[in-house]
């Protein structure tokens, strides 16, 4: 009787482990992403989701990671699908942000990376970073667009194994003192000022 008792214990030990891990991935047919993300408390967690979410979502805790899980989809519904807002090390991982104003806004000196992202069909730009903020993109499709990417006042970016095309204006925009790194990187139309610093592999060739 006493093994009976221990092996229940067990069970239900690895059963709730179980559960927990489940629970650890958000069915946003089930539950709010924008909702989660206003609820965290600390900084360096990880949101695993999956399904089509409904923006828009802000970030404004240093250090979250939001984590696509199989389809993974942020749709803007017509607003800015994700803002960050002066916060560090923000980072998006395997999912699609699409159907917003402006897919992703880094703003007032947030840092952010995404990996494996997908931004389309937004009505204005892709994905906008400025005023002092830094952006490292690595595998990222930015087509459907307005503009694609757009890094004005002071931003750095940082682009590697990535695609902008067929974005309906521009596929990258460059001004006013942003510093761009651009390396194995495939792209239609671009536009940038005298301000702005490209180094890399891309062959944009700036104003002096």
């Amino acid at each position: 009787m006493r093994r009976l008792r221990i092996w229940f214990v067990l069970f239900g030990v690895l059963a709730g482990a179980t559960a927990a891990h489940a629970g650890d991935v958000i069915d946003c047919s089930k539950k709010s992403l924008a909702d989660a993300v206003r609820d965290v408390s600390t900084k360096n967690a990880v949101i695993s989701f999956t399904g089509v979410c409904a923006g828009p979502i802000v970030i404004q805790i240093d250090g979250l990671t939001l984590q696509g899980i199989g389809t993974a989809i942020i749709d803007g519904g017509g607003h800015d699908v994700v803002t960050v807002s002066g916060t560090a090390r923000v980072s998006l991982v395997d999912l699609d942000v699409t159907n917003g104003g402006i897919g992703i806004v880094a703003r007032n000196g947030a840092h952010v990376s995404l990996a494996g992202v997908n931004v389309y069909d937004n009505s204005s730009y892709g994905m906008l970073l400025q005023t002092a903020s830094s952006g490292v993109l690595d595998n990222v499709s930015a087509h459907g667009n307005t503009t694609g990417v757009v890094a004005d006042d002071g931003v750095s970016l940082w682009v590697a194994n990535s695609s902008l095309t067929a974005n309906l204006s521009k596929d990258l925009q460059l001004t006013f003192g942003s510093r761009a790194d651009l390396r194995t990187l495939v792209f239609g139309t671009y536009v940038c000022d005298a301000t702005v610093l490209v180094r890399g592999t891309s062959g944009i060739v700036c104003p002096h």
